[in-house]
């Protein structure tokens, strides 16, 4: 049996489109979280009731000071002053293209949908908020030609993103029409029935653009999705020649929002440099609000850039996929923490897409360290120094500082900023 979803971290307020979901996060994952972030980054999470509120401080004060002798009737303590209040914190997890047909419809039906993730799910499943790209109709309707990149996957095949505890999805991607309109009606109600938010597509075309906002451990967090492709098939919601109607929309988004992630399925496939349009859309789209950037389509890992302080993950790789072994089939598991005041943590930790099950495993530590190493220089190139603890590549981001670029890529036209 596939465990539920995790409990109450998400009690689902939906409204269409435009949609507020709001959030219940329990105890335990409050715990947890608090635990990771003082692993992480030193710091214990604003919101978390306990000891670190304001009103347990000031009882732990009081409890103080009757173990000192009482004052006098003449005597006039001073009053404590309130304590500053503590800045939020989000955790949240984010992965790359997951794909449910072909290949890894094959290795469901033998071997059962809580195989795919069984290996990595708790780390999917704790932060706050998990984010995928969903990369293929869940439907029984429609065109279906797998050998052809035509992909449509059978609707129970849902239980791999629950299974996963992912919480919000990406429809805007070159596959999410292949299955045609009643495809697309068919996905929209599964992940409904589900529980599972999703951005990029709306039974009302024009309306694809429209995000869906959390309210979670008292941050507004935000999520919108657009593909930025060359050809014209994709998705209902795509960046257009004139881009002006899309930053409007990611603008007015950001004023209903503390952090707002905007997915961009982009660049060319099986490149691990990103392209020079993928580099203008994401500087454009960070001006126009977005406080991170979620990339995919090229199948394989890019690097993490970084603009103005926000972070650009550029292809975030494969993460249930039946492609050729090698790097396409060597992957991340991106963690996020967002501090108030625009600080940012990423934590990569190296998965490889086991064939056997065609979900993400963790690799040998010979393997991780060469996807680790990948992931790093490919940051370095984009200006963003990446450090590898353990296995993992660390990326800590500090609003204030000034963005270096390597020497050997500052050539006189690049001299400013470059993520």
């Amino acid at each position: 049996m596939i465990p539920e979803r995790r409990p109450a971290k998400l009690a689902a307020l939906m409204v269409a489109r435009g949609r507020v979901v709001s959030s219940t996060v329990t105890a335990l994952q409050l715990v947890a979280a608090a635990t990771a972030l003082v692993l992480a980054t030193g710091c214990r999470h604003g919101s978390a009731q306990g000891a670190g509120t304001p009103a347990a401080q000031r009882a732990s004060a009081g409890r103080a000071a009757l173990t000192r002798a009482a004052p006098s009737a003449t005597d006039h303590p001073p009053t404590a002053p309130e304590p500053e209040p503590k800045p939020r914190m989000l955790w949240m997890a984010a992965v790359g293209d997951i794909m449910l047909d072909r290949g890894v419809a094959r290795r469901i039906r033998q071997n059962g949908a809580e195989t795919v993730l069984a290996k990595v799910r708790a780390q999917t499943r704790a932060p706050y908020l998990s984010f995928a790209n969903l990369e293929c109709p869940l439907s029984t309707e429609g065109p279906h030609d797998p050998a052809n990149c035509c992909f449509r996957a059978d609707p129970k095949t849902v239980q791999v993103i629950l299974d996963g505890g992912f919480d919000v999805v990406s429809l805007a991607n070159n596959h999410s029409l292949n299955a045609g309109r009643a495809g697309v009606e068919q996905t929209l109600d599964v992940l409904d029935e589900n529980g599972i938010a999703y951005v990029g597509a709306n039974r009302d075309k024009e309306r694809s653009w429209e995000p869906v906002v959390f309210n979670v451990a008292d941050v507004k967090v935000g999520f919108m999705a657009y593909t930025d492709l060359s050809f014209q098939h994709g998705s209902y919601c795509k960046i257009d020649a004139d881009p002006t109607a899309v930053y409007d929309q990611i603008a007015r988004t950001k004023k209903r929002c503390d952090v707002l992630f905007v997915s961009v399925h982009w660049g060319e496939e099986y490149h691990g440099k990103r392209s020079e349009r993928q580099r203008k859309t994401a500087l454009s789209v960070i001006d126009a609000g977005a406080d991170c950037i979620l990339g995919h389509h090229p199948h394989t890992l890019q690097g993490i850039g970084v603009y103005k302080g926000k972070p650009i993950l550029y292809s975030m790789g494969n993460f249930v996929f039946d492609q050729r072994e090698g790097e396409r089939m060597e992957s991340a598991l991106f963690e996020l923490w967002w501090k108030e005041g625009g600080r940012w943590q990423i934590k990569a930790t190296p998965v490889w897409i086991d064939r056997a099950r065609m979900g993400p495993v963790y690799p040998s530590t010979q393997r991780a360290a060469k996807i680790a190493r990948r992931l790093r220089d490919l940051s370095a190139d984009l200006g963003t120094q990446a450090t590898i603890e353990g296995s993992r590549v660390m990326v800590h981001i500090d609003p204030t500082a000034k963005p270096t670029i390597p020497a050997k890529t500052r050539p006189k036209a690049l001299l400013k900023a470059t993520p």
